[in-house]
């Protein structure tokens, strides 16, 4: 379980293909002061095992499940990514709970820069979206602002930015996602009935 807090950005140093999935090797600083090999990691918001750590790096091993919902098929040496460490029992919750299960991958439409913030427009059709709910978007907990259809806005605040691989997103991106959590275990129970209204 995570918070959608992230802690650092990452750098892929190493992809590796094989036959059942990719292993990445990314450097990280901040992660690693108490990662151990099996610990859960957050990677853009999918939950991952760490297999090995050495050199300041971690490895993690993608299966093809990780790879047919996420867009880290598409990753590659260099790309920078959203790092964070499971919620430790005990601590504050400042954002909200990330299963780290990505749904799937959206695509941004839209990005509008301000002084102090970015505003953000995402094309994923999901009946679990609603307005001043949670996304985790990349792994970055966020707010929904508005939903107009299949597209959610939120906005990006200086810190977010600072943070996050968020930065660096633009048109076409296509960012993993996951859904409120409580909102599909309310969805589930209440059936179509209640959501289609």
């Amino acid at each position: 379980m995570f918070t959608g807090l992230i802690e650092e950005t990452g750098v892929i140093e190493k992809r590796e293909g094989q036959k059942d999935g990719i292993s990445f090797t990314i450097r990280a600083q901040r992660v690693l002061t108490d990662l151990k090999e099996g610990d859960s990691i957050s990677i853009n918001g999918a939950c991952q095992t760490v297999m090995e750590i050495r050199n300041r790096t971690f490895t993690v091993f993608s299966i093809p499940e990780t790879l047919r919902v996420t867009h880290f098929a598409s990753l590659k040496t260099g790309d920078e990514v959203n790092l964070e460490r499971p919620l430790a029992v005990g601590e504050r919750l400042g954002g909200h709970f990330v299963q780290g299960h990505v749904e799937g991958t959206g695509e941004i439409q839209s990005i509008e820069k301000g002084d102090n913030h970015w505003r953000v427009a995402i094309h994923y059709p999901s009946p679990y979206i609603i307005p001043k709910g949670s996304i985790a978007v990349d792994g970055i907990s966020l707010t929904v602002q508005k939903i107009d259809g299949p597209l959610f806005w939120v906005e990006l605040i200086p810190e977010t930015l600072k943070r996050t691989n968020a930065r660096r997103w633009e048109l076409g991106y296509r960012p993993n996602i996951e859904t409120d959590y409580f909102v599909k275990v309310i969805h589930h129970l209440l059936g179509e009935r209640y959501f289609s209204k």
